[in-house]
């Protein structure tokens, strides 16, 4: 009773050091932990993975043990007390009883490199101040004038949450280029949409970073076209996780790629880069077309849930249930599939969004013919939306069934990205927004969440069942701003950046309940409220709409 101990982590680079100091009277303490392999949601199968990876854990010396990954990689951990050490199959254990004068402090330091270039087992003294210094040289480049009070703080903690999720990893097949991951502390691949909304962000920050972000995607593209879901780290990895011999899963994820490229090619991408960009994201029109619409009406579909990235989505719940009834009929049409086919409204809306940046690219790069082929697919993607996808009884676009074109009434913020592309008509917008700001539907207290809050199965804490996320936001407001509804839009924006400033937090995504922030911290794609707190600013006159 009485002891008061002051703790610190500092994270850079492949270094971590955990210092805690007797602020009071001496203290005695019990240290326990682990090191093992990491798991990600396979936690349980810790072992199997270290296997794979052939990590080998050696005791160093009395205050430190050594872990190696094969021959690519290794890592040391020290202590600046004596430990005991316990090794296992792919986990080391520590543990000890040490004891602290006033003043004196208890370090644990882990720090990895790749195999023969790690020069010491121990942390830098200087590596606090290592960690200063890199952040303010990212951060050195920001122009803060004009930037609102009330969000200035939150504004540098996103810009320093998505220029550290940075990462690159050396002789990687694919992951030839830097890129972000969404959260260094949780989500450790590359993944498919949430990089192209890094790409968007990074764009007004260093566009070589945002080319650098979806180069690598089209790295990953496959033969037929298809760019994948995700790109792991490691091989083993993804065949453990998804049943594949290859550094991606089978599935795609929301197509937002063509977003970025447009916002980038305003902001001075290379014509390199714009050619690149118009040769994979044509050719993965062409994979959506022949892959994902077995109807060929222009209105694509999700067979999985997972790549609609919208995983456990209310919106899913009766495709699941219908694809468990007859497996067989569906796989007729889609030979992987997991859910009966869904021609989702925001899919179609960024389908259309990929059209209409194909053709300004074509035209840009003197491909009429391409150019107008889609303007035409366009259209036809647009015009299905506007004809299929609206009830006019309760207002809202919704989900329909491939098969039967009937809609699937669940009440989710995709429909707010037709506002977005600019593809609802001034009534119909009119009418989303009634709905928006329905405090039983979507103005809740964490506004927007992933199922309005009238549905039977809303749960304000359930990952895509309730919770709010800051990509949907996103959209949201610049489709508000783009048809003229600014004071709703600012409404919005406030009501959601009042509780990110509160931490700061750049969270994964909210409790729409309670606005308590959930998920991963520090999470890349929530940065995309960079570009809103600089419109509430009027600090940037450019939209952010693509087309």
């Amino acid at each position: 009773g009485g002891v008061r101990c002051s703790e610190k982590l500092v994270v850079h680079e492949d270094a971590l050091l955990y210092r805690l100091r007797a602020v009071g009277a001496g203290v005695k303490l019990r240290v326990v932990g682990n090191l093992r392999a990491f798991g990600w949601f396979l936690e349980d199968r810790y072992v199997e993975i270290g296997d794979m990876a052939r990590v080998v854990f050696k005791k160093a010396c009395s205050r430190g043990l050594r872990a190696l990954y094969g021959d690519f990689y290794e890592m040391c951990l020290t202590s600046s007390k004596p430990l005991d050490f316990e090794f296992g199959r792919a986990e080391a254990r520590y543990c000890g009883t040490i004891t602290l004068e006033r003043g004196e402090t208890f370090d644990l330091a882990v720090i990895g490199a790749p195999r023969g270039r790690l020069a010491h087992c121990a942390a830098s003294e200087s590596l606090e101040d290592e960690k200063r210094g890199h952040v303010r040289k990212l951060l050195e480049a920001l122009d803060e004038r004009g930037v609102d009070p009330r969000y200035r703080l939150l504004w540098r903690y996103m810009w320093y949450v998505i220029l550290s999720n940075r990462a690159f990893v050396e002789n990687h097949p694919v992951l030839r280029r830097p890129f972000n991951m969404p959260s260094k502390l949780v989500f450790r691949h590359q993944w498919l949409w949430d990089s192209a909304f890094h790409a968007i962000v990074l764009s007004s920050y260093d566009v070589s970073m945002a080319e650098d972000e979806l180069y690598n995607l089209y790295e990953a593209q496959k033969e037929d076209g298809r760019i994948p879901h995700e790109v792991f780290l490691s091989k083993e990895f993804c065949k453990l996780f998804w049943k594949v011999d290859d550094y991606s899963p089978w599935t795609t994820q929301p197509p937002v790629i063509a977003i970025a490229v447009e916002l980038i090619a305003r902001r001075g991408g290379s014509t390199g880069f714009l050619k690149k960009s118009f040769e994979a994201l044509d050719k993965y029109d062409r994979w959506f077309r022949e892959c994902r619409d077995a109807d060929r009406d222009q209105l694509m579909s999700y067979i999985d849930y997972l790549e609609s990235g919208w995983d456990d989505s209310v919106r899913w719940d009766h495709a699941i249930s219908r694809f468990k009834e007859d497996p067989r009929t569906y796989r007729e049409r889609y030979c992987e599939a997991r859910m009966a086919p869904v021609e989702a409204v925001d899919l179609n809306v960024y389908v259309y969004l990929q059209r209409r940046v194909l053709a300004k690219l074509a035209r840009r790069l003197g491909l009429k013919r391409e150019a107008e082929e889609y303007e035409e697919l366009a259209s036809e993607t647009g015009d299905g939306i506007r004809r299929q996808m609206w009830d006019e009884e309760t207002g809202f676009f919704y989900d329909i069934w491939e098969d039967t074109h009937e809609p699937i009434k669940v009440k989710t913020p995709a429909a707010f990205t037709t506002l977005y592309a600019g593809l609802a008509s001034r009534r119909q917008a009119g009418r989303l927004v009634e709905h928006l700001l329905n405090p039983d539907e979507f103005w809740t207290t964490f506004p927007l969440p992933t199922v309005s809050a009238d549905d039977p199965n809303y749960d304000p804490e359930g990952y895509w069942r309730g919770r709010s996320w800051l990509n949907m936001i996103w959209f949201t407001y610049w489709g508000l701003r783009r048809y003229g509804f600014n004071e709703e839009a600012r409404r919005l924006a406030e009501r959601v950046l009042d509780f990110m400033a509160r931490g700061p937090t750049c969270n994964e995504n909210y409790s729409s309940r309670t606005g308590a922030p959930l998920g991963a911290p520090d999470f890349g794609w929530s940065t995309l409220m960079i570009s809103v707190i600089e419109d509430l600013s009027q600090k940037r006159g450019e939209p952010y709409t693509a087309v």
